[in-house]
């Protein structure tokens, strides 16, 4: 049965890219799908194949709101910043959007609503229209766990209130990882499915004969959040710089994603470091030997399904904790965000050196590819059955 499903983001830049898992299935299963999100998106749902209808804001853009939270993450630390955003900032933005989907869904009611974990707004509408809702774990949906009680209800309780709704709950969760890499107790209704990549992040552009040589590629990104921070450009700027001055003097090619920061950082290239502003990462890591990475929830399984081991320097939300993950499996080192050139230069090589770090990687990537794939009808099926039950 062909289902009208309703795919909801916020707006973060990588986050339609996390959400592929659900959108690839979607549209290869016949279904009609609808991206509801802010205006940020409306060419990445195009490129997908999707609709696209505008909802909620480009909040992230606001440089207040980028001030204010970068602020309390340099000067307080990460639990701080998760407590704020997803306390505070999340809740406060929710209304809108909200407001926005129960107009969408009123003239055009979905047979199923797919929102991320972390998009309160979607949550509420979906429970006020009596939708069938599912949450896709974006790679925060630990976070949110973890804060829920203490941060998350409280934050929502008086606008869930006001819509005549009772205490908020985290809805059924799809994630495309098994459950015991990232979730150390098994939330209740929580199914692992398989992981997808859109087409266009799966192909290089160009030639890739030019990638491989004789020494090893080194791919290094700090993720996309990090360097739209004001607060934290300049530390996450520092990183790169001393990343890359570590690997000037060792024997190998890099190439080094810095988003909008890779303007500032042309003069620390060279004849082996390429900096460039974005690659189709999922593609390049086919070809890379090592990933120095933020952590990003999405990044270490893009280098999982590549079988290329990490070394990871985790900055904010998840990512600490997801580097503390994959380092207890063994599928690669952890460096704090602030350290030296040497320790770098130390941890690429110790890694690059060790060939258990890539076996455990290929290990890693066979579970991975044995989670199921998702089948929407099922899925559609399984929520009113729950639903049903309650």
């Amino acid at each position: 049965m062909t289902l009208r499903i309703a795919v909801t983001a916020e707006p973060i830049p990588s986050h339609v890219s996390a959400l592929d898992y659900v959108i690839s299935p979607a549209l290869e299963q016949g279904h009609e799908v609808v991206l509801h999100a802010p205006t940020m998106f409306r060419h990445e749902a195009g490129r997908r194949g999707m609709g696209f209808r505008p909802a909620g804001t480009d909040w992230t853009c606001d440089p207040a709101v980028q001030r204010v939270a970068s602020d309390i993450w340099r000067e307080a630390g990460n639990g701080p910043f998760n407590r704020y955003v997803f306390g505070r900032l999340w809740p406060e933005r929710a209304e809108a959007k909200a407001r926005h989907l129960v107009a969408a869904w009123t003239r055009t009611r979905p047979d199923l609503v797919i929102a991320e974990c972390s998009d309160p707004g979607a949550h509420l509408a979906a429970r006020v229209m009596r939708l069938p809702l599912l949450a896709a774990d974006n790679g925060l949906a630990p976070v949110l766990l973890d804060l829920w009680d203490t941060d998350v209800v409280p934050g929502l309780a008086a606008l869930y209130k006001r819509h005549g709704q009772d205490v908020p709950a985290l809805p059924p969760l799809l994630t495309p990882t098994p459950i015991p890499w990232f979730y150390g107790t098994q939330p209740p209704a929580i199914r692992g499915v398989q992981r997808t990549v859109a087409e266009h992040r799966r192909a290089l552009p160009g030639n890739p004969a030019r990638y491989p040589s004789s020494r090893p590629l080194v791919y290094v990104s700090l993720g996309t959040v990090t360097t739209a921070l004001p607060g934290l450009r300049t530390i996450v700027e520092s990183a790169y710089r001393e990343i890359t001055a570590a690997l000037r003097g060792i024997d190998c090619d890099a190439i080094v994603s810095a988003g909008r920061l890779a303007h500032h950082l042309r003069d620390a290239g060279g004849p082996r470091i390429k900096i460039v502003e974005h690659v189709p990462q999922p593609a390049l890591l086919r070809h890379a030997d090592l990933f120095v990475t933020h952590g990003g929830r999405a990044s270490l399984l893009d280098a999982v399904q590549a079988s290329t081991p990490v070394l990871g320097m985790g900055v904010l939300a998840d990512q600490p904790a997801n580097v503390a993950a994959f380092t207890r499996r063994g599928l690669g080192r952890a460096l704090e965000l602030r350290t030296t050139r040497a320790e770098i230069a130390d941890a690429v090589t110790a890694v690059l050196d060790t060939p258990r770090y890539t076996d455990a990687v290929r290990a890693a990537g066979s579970e991975l590819s044995r989670l199921p794939p998702l089948d929407l009808n099922r899925a559609l099926h399984e929520v009113n059955g729950a639903g049903a039950a309650r």
